[in-house]
């Protein structure tokens, strides 16, 4: 079987400290796979290592088959993953929908050429108004990114992160900072985002992780404890002890 990805035995290290100690995870095809664990565990650091912006001290990761350990972030991307990031990473004085546009356009085979107006591009055009659709935007696609309040930002973050050709999406705590209400229609952005993707989540909401995911990774300082459907993790001995304890056993009732 061609997993979407696959860690084998991936160390990090910074000097004398080992973040990421051996991880072996695998997450199928079109799987919305969620990764949980205390705060130092290590996700910020397995994200930034799969997406290609920290370099392996040892172990491989495999993106659909396709070996891109130490590979340059851009490189990764083009190879069909893409993410977001636990801080919004907007451009605030463009609009909306130049917002979304800019992350398209290389996907679109739009290269650098001072005498070509993007605007012109038809086919751009419709594709970022499909995304602003999607993400619940569109009625505010000319609005200056600043002026948006922070929810919409993240639902905008999203946006951007699934317009390029990426089939793999990684999602850093997409709910982090959102009302009750901003996070039911975050999760529903997000299920229909996997509807034709795969989706990796981190996140430390449990309602929304248990609400959301086909199968959930706990990470421990830097290991992989368990890796299960949501059930099992729920009912896990180990995990309540390494971590979830009574809010899991909460979130059951």
């Amino acid at each position: 079987m061609t997993f979407a990805l696959e860690l084998n035995g991936l160390r990090k290290s910074f000097g004398p400290t080992e973040i990421i100690r051996g991880v072996d995870l695998q997450i199928k095809k079109g799987e919305l796979h969620a990764i949980i664990g205390p705060n130092g565990a290590g996700k910020s650091t397995l994200y930034n290592l799969i997406s290609g912006m920290y370099k392996v001290t040892e172990g491989s990761i495999r993106l659909n088959g396709n070996d891109i350990t130490d590979k340059e972030p851009y490189e990764i991307n083009r190879m069909g993953l893409s993410r977001s990031f636990q801080v919004t990473n907007i451009f605030p004085k463009m609009s909306v929908f130049e917002n979304v546009r800019n992350g398209l356009l290389y996907h679109s085979g739009c290269k650098y050429a001072f005498w070509r107006f993007v605007d012109r591009r038809r086919d751009v055009t419709e594709r970022t108004n499909h995304v602003l659709q999607s993400t619940g935007l569109y009625q505010k696609r000319d609005v200056p990114v600043m002026l948006l309040p922070y929810a919409d930002q993240r639902a905008l973050e999203i946006g951007i992160t699934i317009a390029g050709s990426a089939d793999v999406i990684l999602l850093d705590e997409p709910t982090s900072g959102m009302s009750h209400s901003e996070t039911e229609q975050a999760v529903e952005l997000i299920r229909s985002i996997a509807e034709d993707k795969t989706v990796v989540v981190v996140e430390h909401d449990m309602g929304v992780v248990f609400d959301l995911a086909e199968r959930i990774s706990v990470l421990v300082y830097g290991e992989i404890i368990a890796s299960d459907i949501p059930e099992n993790i729920r009912k896990s001995q180990q995990v309540q002890e390494a971590y979830l304890g009574a809010e899991i056993s909460n979130e059951s009732n």
